[in-house]
């Protein structure tokens, strides 16, 4: 599948960041602040530095062998087409995740304007980044910057009238750090997981980059860092004016309407609120399609739904099927901290097929692994695989231990279907 190159570093960056700072500090901190309380700046830094371990191996063959459905050609060149294929279909599930961006956006939108319907704004904001991006990535990727420069001012206005007027004694004490034990923290850290990650995916954007083997790592690694740094201060300004009680399960809108000025708070909203959930929202449309068609070639799904549009260079069946994907949990009611704690399981069980596929990369493919533009020791590179790989276990289990029985059942139920059809599938292929 040959796309047309056009996306330099800034381009990527900006993707990057819009796809890890947007529900993560604008939705899932209350989430996280049930959770584990005044403890949350902590569980945002510790969940960084664990998203990092777990994408340096990942940054690292995406500096050896760019290109278009990066993460899904890795897993399939180093671990075999039907790995490959089995890692495509979990992370295919796991768009439903994109609801939560859209769900996020309307309640920021309520917040200015609580008139509105929450179901249409959220349906409605789908649909406008849909059309975004079916008129072509260079395009989504100049909306992307924009929105991400006025996403940092909104983030660090809260940051300046709010920092100073936080009660610190509040940190200091352990009941009001764990209120419900370790285990309440470390579910916070599982949430918060889910925040820092994702920088990972512009891996998919390799064959329209003009310097994959260059900017891929760099982009990677300083979103995920530069996004660190605003969830740690953020986080410290949202648990820290306001009484628990009132923070727990909220968003961030309750405490910047305490500490802003009426005409900042409305620009806070727009700026911060709305952009965040809108970047995370054209970022996953702007990377999500690229494995499939991928995999449409290689025969696993139908060839007829990779179409890619002549004038615009995009997939539009498949960005109308994701955006269908996204609209269902919308549709079906389903609330935020389901979707975050049903999803991140999933995302949990698909991360760990790169990290193994990085671990064997120098043994099944050493020219490859020699050549990557970012230079990492054979021992080094499986040292932080097997890192990454204990990490996701943990948080594996604990993400489950959160989930109903419904969830199980949906989630055995589909794996279970997936691999029935890599089996059945493969042997047609002659994989």
């Amino acid at each position: 599948m040959k796309l047309k190159k056009s996306l330099g570093f800034w381009d990527v960056f900006a993707i990057a960041l819009g796809q890890v700072i947007g529900s993560g500090i604008m939705v899932l901190i209350g989430i996280g602040i049930q959770f584990t309380a005044y403890a949350v700046p902590f569980a945002f830094i510790l969940s960084s530095i664990l998203s990092i371990i777990k994408q340096l191996p990942v940054v690292f063959m995406g500096s050896a062998m760019p290109a278009t459905g990066g993460l899904y050609v890795y897993c399939k060149r180093v671990l075999g087409p039907r790995v490959g294929f089995f890692y495509l279909a979990i992370l295919l599930i796991t768009h439903i995740l994109i609801a939560l961006f859209a769900l996020g956006f309307a309640k920021y939108a309520l917040a200015l304007l609580p008139g509105l319907n929450e179901t249409y704004v959220a349906l409605g904001i789908l649909t406008l980044f849909y059309f975004v991006n079916l008129v072509g990535i260079k395009q989504a990727a100049a909306v992307q910057k924009i929105m991400i420069i006025f996403l940092l001012i909104g983030l660090s206005s809260l940051i300046f009238f709010g920092i100073l007027e936080v009660d610190y004694s509040n940190f200091t004490s352990q009941e009001k750090l764990f209120p419900d034990g370790w285990y309440g923290f470390a579910l916070a850290c599982v949430v918060m997981s889910f925040a820092t990650g994702g920088a990972q995916f512009v891996s998919e954007l390799g064959g329209e980059m003009n310097k994959p083997e260059r900017d891929l790592p760099r982009a990677i690694v300083a979103a995920t860092v530069i996004a660190a740094i605003f969830f740690a201060l953020v986080s410290i300004v949202a648990v820290g004016i306001l009484p628990v009680e009132q923070t727990a399960g909220a968003t961030l809108s309750d405490v910047a309407q305490e500490i802003l000025p009426p005409a900042l708070y409305t620009a806070f909203i727009v700026g911060a609120g709305l952009f965040a959930l809108a970047t995370s929202i054209n970022s996953t449309f702007s990377w999500a399609t690229k494995s499939v068609l991928i995999a449409c070639e290689d025969g696993w799904l139908p060839k007829g739904i990779a179409v890619v549009n002549k004038r615009f260079n995009t997939p539009h069946i498949l960005l109308t099927l994701l955006l269908l994907i996204g609209a269902a949990p919308i549709m079906a009611g389903w609330d935020l901290r389901y979707i975050i704690m049903l999803g991140s399981g999933l995302v949990f069980i698909y991360d760990m097929v790169p990290l193994v596929a990085a671990f064997l990369l120098s043994a099944r493919l050493p020219d490859v692994f020699h050549g990557a533009y970012w230079k990492l020791s054979e021992g080094k590179l499986k040292s932080i695989s097997v890192a990454g790989l204990v990490i996701l276990l943990c948080q594996f289990a604990l993400s489950f231990s959160d989930i109903d029985r419904t969830g199980w059942v949906l989630i055995i139920g589909y794996v279970t279907l997936v691999v029935i059809y890599v089996n059945v599938r493969g042997k047609r292929l002659g994989y």
